[in-house]
């Protein structure tokens, strides 16, 4: 159920009707048909919706219910795949996979006062080392030019720089195999704090060093006086950025 099912999804008001006819406690029964109803459509925006109470967390408040298997499935919304860009090249390393995934905790816009929990991210940050779990690999088109001399620039704030670390590693391998690129290289990463949120900062400052990267500039939005963005970067860098960019025809 739990792989099949996203049981933390907003229930629908269909779902609410179905476990309203399910529940053994009047008041209980009553609640959920209101909620379903014309006349609740405000509260079952702000209870339901904006607090994100799917059917796992219902069938704790509601003890009485107790709705047939079979139903339940027709109605739960299937859970779908939660893609993560891959933050690591085959070309390094063939054998092992890396992903750069925030962990979601973080209170719900419209119900600060609830927390909102990642489905995958949660259940990654809990699995043991030496864990299996359900994934798979779907093909991408996202990759470096071929042409070595084409300039790349990279914009990757917070875990955005994922695809951009995969990269640096494909360079260093071409690099090291004398196939290096001649082309600029420039790379913009963004995060709240310096220290904490950085990621990838060694690999980044040797990646610098040993000038894969031509230039890497970084916004770190809450350490100064004024938050500043990856995009008050580039707006910096503009001239200099557009002279990068192959002409409009």
């Amino acid at each position: 159920l739990r792989r099949v099912a996203d049981l933390r999804a907003a229930a629908s008001k269909p779902l609410l009707r179905f476990l309203a006819a399910h529940a053994a406690d009047p008041a209980e029964a009553a609640r959920l048909r209101h909620l379903s109803s014309r006349a609740g459509k405000e509260e079952y925006a702000a209870h339901v919706v904006a607090a994100g109470r799917g059917a796992a967390e219902l069938l704790q408040e509601m003890p009485s219910l107790s709705p047939p298997l079979g139903g339940l499935l027709e109605l739960l919304p299937r859970l779908a795949p939660r893609y993560y860009t891959i933050s690591s090249s085959p070309s390094l390393d063939r054998t092992t996979l890396h992903l750069t995934v925030k962990v979601l905790r973080e209170p719900f816009r419209d119900a600060p006062h609830r927390t909102k929990l990642g489905v995958c991210s949660t259940q990654l940050e809990a699995a043991a080392a030496g864990r299996s779990v359900v994934a798979f690999v779907r093909r991408s088109s996202f990759r470096l030019p071929c042409d070595g001399a084409t300039p790349v620039v990279m914009v990757g704030p917070g875990t955005g720089i994922a695809p951009f670390r995969a990269f640096l590693q494909e360079m260093r391998v071409a690099a090291a195999e004398g196939r290096g690129r001649t082309g600029p290289t420039r790379l913009y990463f963004g995060c709240r704090h310096a220290r904490g949120d950085y990621l990838y900062e060694d690999e980044l400052a040797a990646a610098l060093e040993g000038k894969l990267l031509g230039t890497l500039r970084c916004a770190f939005s809450r350490d100064g006086a004024r938050k500043v963005y990856v995009q008050d970067l580039l707006r910096e860098d503009g001239r200099e950025v557009w002279s990068l960019l192959p002409p409009v025809l």
